[in-house]
């Protein structure tokens, strides 16, 4: 309810405020100028209020939509199908600063249940995870105040480092849409 009353207000003002000056130019035409702007500000707020509502709802339901195609699609990592027996080295981007980062990829590894934190330093930026199949080691490093670099290191490229970078890169969408 809030991001509809959020943006009904932002909307509903500005609007209120053209069709107020709108309706009281129109019925100047007809009426002196104190009986136009009694019916334009009648006129002008009815007319914002309804459209606004009108607006604010086909506004909320295309994020809505757009926001349910986002998480749908997949991320594709930069790492090829062809080396899923070979080692494991990732480099990626993240439009977050280290600890927002830090935090994202242990929810990623806990929400996912991937696999068991073997040890990690917040500190540090460094997160060691073992799964079944293998260990995977993270390291994350600040570039610059609100960027930070994501290293993967595994021992073969298999779907629990496919979901950790999949997971971060969704996140990191849905904080830059917020």
């Amino acid at each position: 309810m809030r991001p509809f009353i959020n943006l009904f207000l932002s909307i509903g003002l500005p609007l209120s405020a053209l069709f107020f000056v709108a309706a009281t130019i129109y019925f100047s035409i007809n009426y002196d100028f104190g009986q136009a702007v009694k019916l334009g500000t009648l006129t002008g707020f009815f007319a914002g209020v309804a459209s606004s509502i009108v607006i604010t709802g086909i506004l909320l339901l295309l994020r809505k939509t757009r926001s349910s195609n986002i998480e749908e699609s997949q991320y594709q990592s930069n790492i090829n199908d062809d080396v899923a027996d070979e080692a494991v080295e990732e480099k990626l981007m993240l439009l977050m600063d280290r600890e927002l980062a830090f935090e994202v990829a242990i929810h990623s590894i806990i929400d996912q249940n991937i696999g068991k934190v073997s040890k990690g330093s917040k500190h540090n930026g460094t997160i060691s995870i073992s799964t079944p199949k293998q260990m995977i080691d993270i390291s994350i490093s600040a570039l610059t105040k609100h960027t930070s670099q994501l290293e993967v290191k595994a021992d073969a490229y298999n779907i629990s480092v496919q979901q950790i970078i999949n997971y971060l890169k969704l996140k990191e969408q849905s904080f830059l849409q917020y």
